[in-house]
C-alpha cells in the first residue's frame, strides 16, 4: 500500500527515506514522527506490506516466542513498562500478561505496528509518513539529494536516507557440489515460513546450525506433529541456554577499569560466576550485569583482541548471552530424550542427491571421522552473513560499487561514525546516508536487540532532524511526491 502526502503549496519539507520497515526502520520513523517540530516528509519503504513487523515478527507461528521477557521489550527506553501497559490495556485487557512471560513474536509485531500508526496519527501538522511497498535496488548521491531506484523502475528523491535493512540472510555452505543447494529439498532461508510448512511430517531433516533459529524450527516441527528424524550440526555442537529467574547482580569489579586484555576479562568474569554460584546464585545474573558494559568494552579492545574473541569465545558467549524461552528448551529436551533429534559438532562437507533423497557427509569436530547419512530436506539455520563484501543484494552492490559504504575490518557489518553515518571507502562519514542496528555490529558488537536499537533510533532521529535544517535544499512538497 502506498500513501500519498497532501499537496500544500508554499510549505517546504525535507524528505527522509527509510529503507526497510522492520524493527529498526519502524523505530526510526516513530521517533521522527514523535520528535519533529517542523514539517518533514518521512518515506518508509518496505518490500512487504506489513511495516512494523519485519522478518522477525511477520507471519510467525504461535510457538515462535520472544527470547526476552515481556518486561524488557518496551520500544521506548524512557518508558520501560510501555510494552506491558500496551499488552494489558490495549491488546489483551481481559487476560493480563505478567512481566516474566515470553510472548509470541507476532504479538510484538502488532505492538510496533500500532506504535507506528499512533505516531503518524499524533504527529504535528506538516509531519507526514508515507509508506511505500517496494524494494530499493539502487541509490545514487547527487550534490543536493539522493535518488533511490526502485524495483518497479521508478525513482524517488530524498534528502537523507537511513539504511535499516536489519540482518542479512545466511550464506550457503561452501560445498564442492553447489548444485545441490538449488533444489527444492534445500531451504536456504530458515526464516521462511512457507519453507517450514512445506515439510512433510515423515521427512528426515538436517538443520545446519544450532542457535535460536534452529530452536524455532524444532519447536515448530514438534507443534506440527513432525515424526521424522532430525539431525542438527554446528561447528561446536552448542545449544542456547534457557532463561531462568535470576536476581539482579552488581559486579564486584569495574569491567571498563581492567586493561583491554581478553584473558584478564575472562578471568574476572569466571571468578565472578564462581563467587555468585557459591552463594546459590545464578551465572545468568552475572552475564546480565555485564551487558551495560559490552559496547564500551568492545570499543576498549584492540582489533587484535576483538579477533581473538571472535575466533575463540564467540560461540560460548552467544549461547550464554542469547538465551531461549524455557518452554522452547523444554520441547528441544523432549525431542532429544525421545531420540527423534540428534545434535553433533561438525561441518557439512558434501551434499548430493541420491534416490530422491539427499546424501549428507559431515566431518565431526576434532576427529578425522566422516559421518554419512541421508535426509529428505536440508534447512540452513546458520546466522546472518554479515560480511558486506560478499552480499549480492542489488542495493548493497550499488552502494559498494560507488564507494558509498565500506565493510568493517572484522567482516561484521559496515563502518560508521558515532552517529551511525555510513563511511565511504576513503573513510569519510556521509552527511546523507545513515544506518543503525545490525550493520553497526563491527563497531558496537551489542547492537541487534531491542534495548540497543531503541536507543540508537531515538538518537539518530534527533540527529537527522538537526541535519535536515542545515543539509537540505528547500523542496516544494508537490515536487517531492511519488514518481
Amino acid at each position: 500500500m502506498t500513501t500519498k502526502a497532501r499537496k500544500t503549496p508554499g510549505i517546504f519539507k525535507p524528505t527522509v527515506a527509510i529503507i526497510g520497515g522492520g524493527l529498526s526502520g519502524s523505530l526510526v520513523a516513530i521517533q521522527l514522527l514523535r520528535q519533529a517540530r517542523k514539517p518533514i516528509r518521512i518515506l518508509l519503504i518496505e518490500r512487504d506490506d506489513l511495516p512494523g513487523r519485519g522478518v522477525a515478527y511477520r507471519d510467525q507461528p504461535e510457538c515462535h516466542r520472544l527470547n526476552v521477557r515481556a518486561e524488557a521489550m518496551s520500544a521506548y527506553a524512557d518508558q520501560p513498562d510501555h510494552f506491558l501497559n500496551w499488552l494489558n490495556e490495549q491488546y489483551s485487557p481481559c487476560h493480563p500478561v505478567g512481566t516474566s512471560e515470553f510472548l509470541p513474536r507476532r504479538i510484538y509485531g502488532a505492538y510496533i505496528e500500532s506504535l507506528l500508526d499512533a505516531a503518524s496519527r499524533d504527529a504535528r501538522p506538516g509531519v507526514t509518513l508515507e509508506v511505500r511497498t517496494d524494494e530499493v535496488v539502487g541509490l545514487v548521491e547527487a550534490p543536493h539529494a539522493m535518488t533511490l531506484h526502485l524495483l518497479d523502475q521508478r525513482r524517488l528523491r530524498a534528502d537523507l536516507v537511513v539504511l535499516a535493512c536489519g540482518n542479512p540472510g545466511p550464506a550457503d555452505p561452501k560445498l564442492p557440489n553447489a548444485g545441490a543447494l538449488t533444489g527444492r529439498s534445500y531451504v536456504g532461508q530458515a526464516w521462511s515460513t512457507p519453507g517450514l510448512y512445506a515439510v512433510r511430517p515423515d521427512e528426515d531433516l538436517l538443520l545446519i546450525g544450532s542457535g535460536l533459529t534452529a530452536l524455532d524450527w524444532l519447536v515448530s516441527l514438534a507443534t506440527r506433529g513432525h515424526r521424522g528424524r532430525i539431525e542438527l550440526i554446528s561447528r561446536r555442537g552448542l545449544l542456547p541456554h534457557p532463561h531462568r529467574p535470576a536476581p539482579p547482580h552488581k559486579l564486584s569489579f569495574d569491567p571498563q577499569a581492567l586493561p583491554p586484555n581478553l584473558r584478564l576479562h575472562l578471568r574476572a568474569l569466571r571468578k565472578e560466576v564462581t563467587s555468585v554460584s557459591a552463594t546459590n546464585g545464578d551465572w545468568r545474573s552475572v552475564i546480565d550485569a555485564l551487558r551495560p558494559h559490552t559496547q564500551a568494552l568492545w570499543l576498549h579492545f584492540s582489533e587484535r583482541e576483538q579477533r581473538r574473541f571472535l575466533r575463540h569465545l564467540r560461540p560460548y558467549w552467544e549461547v550464554h548471552r542469547h538465551r531461549a524461552a524455557p518452554s522452547v528448551m523444554a520441547t528441544v529436551d523432549t525431542l532429544m530424550r525421545q531420540g527423534q533429534m540428534r545434535l553433533r559438532a561438525g561441518r557439512l562437507i558434501d551434499l548430493h542427491e541420491a534416490d530422491e533423497r539427499l546424501n549428507v557427509r559431515v566431518r565431526l569436530r576434532g576427529k578425522n571421522e566422516v559421518s554419512e547419512f541421508c535426509v529428505d530436506r536440508v534447512i540452513n539455520c546458520t546466522g546472518p552473513e554479515c560480511d558486506y563484501r560478499r552480499l549480492d543484494h542489488p542495493l548493497i552492490v550499488s552502494l559498494r560499487e560507488q564507494g558509498l559504504i565500506s565493510a568493517d575490518s572484522l567482516g561484521l557489518g559496515l563502518t560508521t561514525n558515532s552517529f551511525g553515518a555510513l563511511c565511504t571507502q576513503d573513510g569519510t562519514a556521509s552527511t546523507r546516508l545513515f544506518t543503525l542496528g545490525p550493520p553497526r555490529k563491527g563497531q558496537l558488537w551489542e547492537t541487534t536487540a531491542v534495548p540497543e536499537i531503541r536507543v540508537q533510533a531515538q538518537a539518530l532521529a534527533r540527529y537527522l532532524l538537526e541535519q535536515s535544517v542545515v543539509q537540505v535544499t528547500p523542496q516544494p512538497i508537490h515536487q517531492a511526491a511519488w514518481a
